[in-house]
């Protein structure tokens, strides 16, 4: 469970064409990227997780809000709350109701542990759809039948971003680490006009890692169907303690 829990914090964030590519300057021709724009957000979601030990479900309220807090309660069956946990810009503290116990993590452990650098930021723009990093002069942009592609470097990441031509919004992400090679892929289908603005209700993510101890090859995937989004609801309450009872994992 614990582990679980893990994987969709962090996750909670990453073709070849034989056509010839139209490459245009972002400095003649400005992308009017759909980025959706809010202070706070309520997210129902059904999340699947599956790796080469596990194949887990749950049902997940999410709260997040902007650049600041990720607020998450996951009931896997049965009605019954499992866990809740908060994510920061520098700590997940998770707290596992089943066993009344709690462990508070650095979002510098994803990192390690994937090979890629997870923060606040990467995870929050993950669940919403929004481009992670904004688009600058320096960036790469081709543009092919049904999508922009804008190519970024980013750290150790080289990023491609897709963007559709006619929803203006990021519809999928491939990521490769320079120096792991590890690899993250994410698709967004199915959006959704929430309140006038458009948000995707699937997200589908295929990380393909080596482990640290060994070195084997392990392929993590997570599905996110959100089925309720709620745009800057007033009195939004992430209220979060770790009780007296709980012991540390």
């Amino acid at each position: 469970m614990n582990r679980f829990i893990l994987c969709l914090t962090g996750l909670l964030a990453l073709s070849a064409c034989s056509k010839k590519l139209a490459i245009f300057s972002s400095k003649s021709e400005q992308l009017n990227l759909n980025n959706l724009d809010y202070y706070n957000l309520s997210i129902k979601s059904r999340i699947k997780y599956k790796d080469e030990n596990r194949d887990l479900k749950a049902t997940a309220n999410i709260r997040v809000r902007k650049d600041s807090i990720i607020w998450f309660s996951l009931t896997p069956g049965l009605g019954i709350e499992a866990a809740r946990g908060i994510v920061t810009k520098d700590s997940i503290i998770i707290l596992d109701k089943i066993h009344k116990e709690y462990q508070v993590l650095k979002v510098s452990e994803l990192s390690n542990k994937y090979h890629f650098d997870f923060d606040l930021k990467l995870i929050e723009s993950i669940i919403i759809g929004n481009l992670i990093w904004p688009i600058t002069d320096e960036d790469e942009i081709n543009k092919e039948e049904g999508y922009f592609k804008v190519k970024k470097s980013e750290g150790d990441l080289s990023v491609m971003n897709y963007i559709g031509s006619n929803s203006m919004k990021l519809e999928k992400i491939q990521a490769v680490s320079d120096t792991s090679r590890n690899a993250m892929n994410i698709d967004y289908v199915d959006f959704l006009k929430v309140d006038g603005k458009i948000v995707p209700s699937e997200i589908n993510m295929l990380i393909n890692y080596r482990s640290k101890r060994n070195k084997a090859k392990k392929v993590s995937k997570v599905q996110i169907r959100h089925s309720k989004i709620s745009i800057n609801k007033e009195d939004l309450n992430f209220a979060f303690s770790i009780p007296d009872k709980y012991d540390p994992m």
